[in-house]
């Protein structure tokens, strides 16, 4: 199993590149990476050259630098000169003027499944966003570490906020193709959506099977992204918060 997988970024530029229309840009972060450990934003930037015009940062930033609720500002890169927008600062949902000169945008975050850690949000706005400007959205598909777990309470319509700002779970076991297609059919989106589907992947198998592991653990936001127990005491923390208001 190990041998076949392939996250949807490798699957999209390997049988899929004509999905890329026009300029692209990238919604990304450190844990956006390959097998080998290459980040999609070499891999595109590769692929595309001059046609990568536009990086994106969700939480903690397209670098990972930002701490819990560190909002950041927009940076460019340093050896492309290609911006870098921020959305964890003054917008959290893509602007017209970000989405402006872009046709195609790109999501892959590696997610876990859990609401609080607010890429499903960033994920539905971004579906909103390209789907008032009209632009392509492409998700890019990967394992998330709960699959088969679907857990706590939907969020109320009155307390909708940033790790409460879609109509799921606490913990919804879906993987970001998954969660793309899902919201929507429930939100009603007229939106361009693409998914880049994983290569090899099933539900029942173990992180190992994928072959990623050490790739993910690498470059992710936190030393144990990919660890089972702690986002188990993550879940759990939050399903407490909630109870005791």
């Amino acid at each position: 199993m190990a041998n076949l997988f392939q996250p949807g970024i490798t699957k999209l530029l390997s049988t899929q590149p004509d999905l890329l229309r026009g300029r692209v840009g990238l919604l990304a972060h450190p844990a956006s990476v390959d097998r080998s450990g290459v980040h999609s934003s070499e891999l595109l930037r590769r692929k595309l050259k001059r046609r990568l015009v536009a990086l994106f940062g969700a939480e903690h930033g397209f670098y990972g630098r930002g701490g819990a609720g560190e909002e950041l500002s927009d940076e460019k890169h340093p050896a492309w000169g290609i911006p870098i927008l921020s959305l964890y600062g003054k917008h959290r949902k893509p602007t017209a003027e970000m989405l402006d000169g872009i046709d195609t945008l790109v999501f892959d975050l590696q997610d876990i499944g859990v609401r609080c850690y607010t890429f499903v949000t960033t994920l539905r706005y971004a579906m909103e966003a390209c789907a008032e400007y009209g632009k392509r959205l492409i998700v890019c598909d990967r394992p998330i570490p709960l699959p088969n777990v679907v857990d706590g309470p939907l969020p109320e319509a009155e307390y909708e906020s940033f790790v409460a700002g879609a109509p799921i779970p606490l913990v919804y076991g879906m993987t970001p193709g998954e969660a793309a297609r899902f919201l929507k059919k429930r939100l009603s989106l007229d939106v361009d959506l693409r998914i880049a589907r994983m290569r090899g992947y099933t539900r029942t198998a173990v992180r190992g099977d994928w072959g990623v592991d050490f790739a993910i653990a690498r470059h992710s936001l936190l030393g144990n992204f990919m660890d089972l127990s702690h986002h188990r005491f993550h879940r759990g923390a939050a399903r407490a918060r909630l109870r005791t208001g």
